[in-house]
């Protein structure tokens, strides 16, 4: 067989119509499991009440979205032209703006600028006073930038160690300008910015060579998780993150007092009594470190190490990870007392899974992550405080409300 028979048998295969076929059943199977699914005879309409509560939400959230988008780029815009007219008409301004003007900028570049006098004559800054070695250059480089200032008089002494110097004992806080990309949050038009580039560059990998394409892919992906999650790289990936990638928090109002409650909550090793995914909980013998043993995705025992690092006693409980865990997390357990004899429990925790946000979204689209089992350990609680309150006998918290004698009206 010819070489260009091969080519065109090969082109024919590929749009051979048992291809259209494959691709036509294949939608039908997804279309028909849907409207399965939607229309069942008995979850049906829960199910599609649950989309149209879910569709309702996320055009919400996009218009939302869009409405900041737009304001922050409004704002950006008249920020911009405003920085425009001061760099053009700055120049007119008199010794006495010009001394806020340096004061303020000084206040960015060091770390006690009030060990710094400053002077302006005749559009001249001059400065004198103290400051630390790393930090004159910045600084006397931004004032020359200011508008206005014709020339900068830098009369101050510099010092490597501030422990000789009073005026720069004390701690401090340099906070240099920095560009948007770099900040741990991002605004609205940013992430709009850096997702509109992130879909540029997935258009443009269809048409590179394959080693690029795979490059502009893994970039756009990367773009896309950081405008879509506004968290930081190394909390998507969990690089450096300690314990803070992932935060949580959950409350739940339970119709007991806070005393009925906190021996439940304080003595943990219990827990196993009530939640089904906590196997054993040992606790040492000072009672501040404890050993976990829970039931992960698919069946898969997890271990865990805790350390108490704060108790009040019917308030609060605090805790953290021992060091060298492979799932590193810290929170705080809080009980509030509420009206009609109620307590409020909230879980505050923030913990790092394996592959950081990432990781954490796997997780969640499983129904695995800390977030959900949090949510059912809290109802679970909450039933099992609550029944426990009517087998002994004792009147909820509404009846003994509602039994209560009112004062006549």
């Amino acid at each position: 067989m010819r070489t260009h028979d091969v080519d065109s048998l090969v082109t024919t295969a590929a749009g051979h119509p048992w291809t259209r076929t494959v691709r036509m059943l294949g939608t039908g199977a997804a279309a028909g499991a849907t409207i399965q699914y939607l229309f069942d005879p008995e979850c049906g309409r829960s199910r599609r009440a649950k989309v149209r509560d879910q569709a309702a939400h996320a055009v919400h959230e996009l218009t939302y979205g869009a409405g900041r988008v737009g304001r922050d780029l409004r704002n950006r815009s008249r920020g911009i032209a405003a920085q425009t007219r001061f760099r053009l008409t700055g120049r007119s301004a008199d010794d006495r703006i010009l001394h806020e003007r340096v004061r303020a900028e000084l206040g960015r570049y060091l770390t006690h600028p009030h060990a710094v006098h400053v002077s302006v004559e005749d559009h001249v800054a001059r400065l004198e006073g103290d400051v630390l070695s790393g930090e004159e250059r910045p600084a006397e480089r931004a004032v020359r930038r200011i508008p206005g200032v014709k020339a900068v008089d830098a009369r101050w002494k510099v010092h490597r160690a501030p422990s000789d110097v009073p005026q720069l004992q004390g701690p401090g806080r340099v906070r240099p300008p920095a560009p948007e990309l770099l900040h741990q949050h991002w605004a609205p038009s940013a992430r709009f910015v850096t997702g509109t580039a992130a879909a540029a560059l997935w258009v443009l990998a269809r048409r590179s060579h394959p080693a690029v394409a795979w490059l502009l892919r893994g970039l756009g992906i990367t773009l896309a998780a950081r405008a879509a999650t506004n968290l930081p790289l190394r909390r998507l990936t969990g690089i450096n993150a300690g314990r803070r990638a992932i935060d949580v928090n959950r409350a739940i109002s339970i119709a007991a007092r806070p005393e009925d409650i906190w021996p439940l909550i304080s003595d943990y090793s219990i827990f196993a009594t009530f939640m089904p995914d906590v196997r054993e909980v040992r606790r040492s013998a000072d009672g501040l470190r404890s050993h976990w043993e829970i039931t992960g995705p698919a069946g898969r025992l997890i271990r865990l190490d805790a350390i108490e690092t704060s108790r009040e006693e019917g308030k609060h409980i605090a805790w953290k990870s021992a060091e060298g865990r492979l799932i590193a997390h810290a929170g705080t357990v809080r009980l509030t007392p509420e009206e009609n004899g109620r307590t409020r429990v909230q879980v505050q925790m923030s913990y790092n899974p394996v592959v950081g946000a990432a990781g954490h979204a796997i997780a969640r689209l499983l129904g695995a992550d800390p977030a959900t089992k949090l949510k059912e350990d809290l109802m679970r609680l909450k039933s099992y405080v609550e029944s426990q309150r009517r087998l002994a006998g004792e009147p909820t918290a509404e009846a003994a409300h509602a039994a209560a004698p009112h004062p006549a009206s």
